[in-house]
């Protein structure tokens, strides 16, 4: 078991597919209709859980790629200037914009910080009243100037409220979508995949992703605010929505924050998936947890490596179960494909496939096996 830049790159496959999926089957009225939300959730996970946790097994099947990787490889290492790569400049590259991706982000954050601290802030008395049934890990602020409530903080969750008029059972249903968005910690996971992104900008999944996760954050949400109501109480609760999203307050954008009221295309979604009262299938739901749990383990047990053909003309096997300093090599001229595989303390040279030979670690070092692909 082990990490290897291979393993890596199954893990950023397995991620993108994972956020692939999300993204179907989320526009999906008919599986909404027939599964949770949460199957979503733990797709995602998945992915994510896949992403840093990029090993593989010894006993991993292995997929060689005889043209691609050793071509991006060479590419990789060609020179530019002295020792000065292509892999080299483009990992640079990789890093000024990860690091121009995050100023971004803080930037855009530190301007939304000196907005609510510029905005006034009124007193409304039975608004905290109403707060103080959900708890006091966490404060309350009511401002005219704002256009929607959203939940601010990751250490320190504040609740932000518009200075409009609700009745208490609305302020009420306001206060458990946000709470359940503190308890849930979803700005940290929003943070995470603000890192996400920032990280792999060069991949356009990446930047899908985190609308994908702002819109099924929701979703989540609601699913666990309407938990237990009735038809005609989710209808209240659609309503509510609908009347925060008519308010024409100027809306300004956070980078971490849990806004209450998104775009149009978002809470369309989200009003489908409230007032949808068909109940789930749960043999199919579970199929589909087990299905995805087992694409999963699979993954770890599948990588993708390059098999490279160098120059031989003569390889002389050695007997069976023998071990040498090394296996000759006579005049270096033809092609075969040959790799090194470490296994159990180990290394075996593989010819076409098949184990020709195993090396001492004095044969490792000679410079007939050091530029050879080790497994």
């Amino acid at each position: 078991m082990g990490i290897t830049v291979y393993s890596l790159a199954i893990s950023i496959v397995f991620y993108n597919l994972a956020l692939i999926a999300v993204f179907i089957l989320r526009r999906s009225p008919g599986f909404r209709a027939r599964h949770a939300v949460s199957l979503l959730a733990f797709i995602t996970v998945l992915g994510v859980v896949r992403l840093v946790l990029p090993i593989d097994f010894d006993a991993a099947y292995v997929v060689r790629s005889y043209t691609i990787i050793p071509a991006i490889e060479d590419f990789l290492k060609r020179p530019l200037a002295a020792s000065f790569t292509y892999g080299h400049l483009l990992l640079a590259l990789w890093a000024v914009g990860s690091l121009v991706m995050v100023i971004k982000d803080v930037r855009l954050q530190r301007r939304f910080d000196r907005y609510l601290q510029s905005i006034d802030f009124v007193d409304r008395p039975e608004l905290l009243k109403i707060a103080a049934e959900y708890g006091n890990d966490f404060a309350v602020l009511i401002s005219p100037q704002l256009h929607m409530p959203f939940t601010s903080g990751i250490l320190h969750p504040v609740i932000y409220l518009p200075d409009v008029e609700l009745s208490d059972a609305e302020w009420r249903m306001v206060f458990r979508h946000e709470i359940t968005h503190i308890r849930s910690r979803d700005n940290l996971k929003k943070l995470f995949f603000l890192a996400v992104e920032a990280l792999f900008w060069w991949n356009p999944l990446a930047h899908f992703s985190s609308a994908e996760i702002n819109t099924l954050i929701e979703l989540y949400c609601d699913a666990k605010v309407t938990v237990g109501m009735s038809a005609q109480e989710k209808l209240e609760y659609i309503a509510l929505l609908k009347k925060l999203l008519d308010l024409s307050f100027p809306k300004r954008a956070a980078t971490i924050a849990t806004n209450l009221i998104g775009g149009m295309a978002e809470m369309q979604q989200r009003f489908s998936a409230i007032g949808n009262t068909a109940k789930s299938s749960k043999s199919s739901l579970v199929m589909m947890y087990f299905v995805a749990s087992l694409l999963f383990v699979l993954s770890y047990f599948m990588v993708i490596q390059p098999a490279r053909f160098p120059t031989l003309d003569l390889v002389v096997p050695q007997e069976e179960n023998r071990t040498d300093a090394f296996c000759v090599i006579n005049n270096p001229s033809g092609t075969m494909n040959q790799y090194i595989e470490y296994k159990n303390g180990k290394y075996m040279l593989f010819i076409d496939g098949e184990s020709f030979c195993t090396l001492t670690e004095d044969a490792m070092s000679l410079p007939e096996y050091s530029n050879i692909q080790i497994n």
